[in-house]
């Protein structure tokens, strides 16, 4: 990590300077277009470009670690294809294969070219929804495992999990490209996504711990785990109809039901119930992001 400090710009602005390496190793220079994310805590700077057509990006290098992360920066940015020259192509093919929908991996003499092939006509909320059921489902199995012992539901529950976290890169890739159609509301929708994937690793973290070491005070656990699943429901659907009402309902709930999951005091129960008292906090997130989308309406 390097250290730079704002600099003024103009009687207004603020600026911070880019490293020169970096912007050589991009072919950047004075004048050159910047795409820049606003997230609710970073700001993401890449190179644009002002070709409409297909984007093409090229890497080299045997770090697997960075490669992977630059491929999938570089596929939620919308990037078509990406090629790689590694000599650590199978390391990077297993870390990445399976984990990127609509990629195609292909090694040509050793260089490693993915292709990116999804739908371009994929609407926003089509993507976040597709997200949203599998959490619920994720949710109404973890709550049919609790209430009857079947602990095989775990199984789906865990292969729901890999399924999310595929809708999770997939749903920024389709915000990013197709923001155009309601740029106002692309951190609302950065900021449900990302909390829909923190609720499934949430529900993955109690299912493992629940198959390592059962639960104690089922029934107590179970009537937590019901309401806090209607509160995640209920802060989707205001966002999902922009209303503003409800998400405000949502949002005044948030402290008793935290109460809630903290005072059962059940030693067995407490790992359990700090993923649901989580689970509170992402949702408030997402009512949060619905107000906000509502009042931007």
């Amino acid at each position: 990590m390097e250290l730079r400090r704002l600099i003024r710009v103009g009687e207004r602005s603020l600026g911070i300077t880019i490293p020169k390496e970096w912007a050589e190793a991009h072919g950047l220079g004075v004048g050159s277009p910047l795409r820049v994310f606003i997230d609710k805590d970073k700001i993401t700077i890449l190179p644009a470009t002002e070709d409409k057509g297909a984007k093409r990006i090229k890497l080299t290098g045997d770090d697997v670690e960075k490669l992977v992360r630059d491929i999938i920066a570089y596929y939620i940015e919308g990037v078509e294809e990406v090629e790689i020259a590694t000599r650590q192509v199978s390391s990077v093919v297993t870390k990445v294969e399976g984990k990127l929908p609509g990629v195609v991996l292909m090694e040509v003499g050793g260089v490693l070219k993915l292709k990116i092939v999804t739908r371009e006509d994929v609407d926003i909320d089509e993507a976040v929804r597709s997200m949203y059921t599998t959490v619920d489902a994720m949710f109404t199995l973890f709550i049919q495992m609790l209430s009857k012992g079947e602990k095989g539901v775990a199984e789906e529950i865990l292969k729901l999990d890999d399924q999310l976290d595929k809708l999770y890169f997939f749903s920024l890739r389709t915000i990013k490209k197709n923001i155009i159609q309601r740029p106002e509301h692309y951190v609302d929708y950065v900021i449900v996504v990302k909390n829909l994937e923190h609720v499934g690793d949430a529900i993955d973290r109690a299912t493992n711990y629940y198959l390592k070491n059962g639960v104690g005070c089922v029934e107590e656990v179970l009537d937590i785990f019901k309401k806090v699943h209607k509160y995640l429901q209920d802060a989707f659907d205001a966002f999902y109809a922009t209303d503003a009402e409800k998400a405000l309902g949502v949002l005044l709930r948030r402290a008793a039901l935290e109460k809630e999951t903290v005072k059962l005091t059940c030693p067995e129960a407490t790992p359990v119930m700090h993923e649901a008292a989580s689970v509170v906090g992402f949702a408030a997130d997402i009512a949060e992001a619905a107000y906000s989308k509502a009042v931007r309406k």
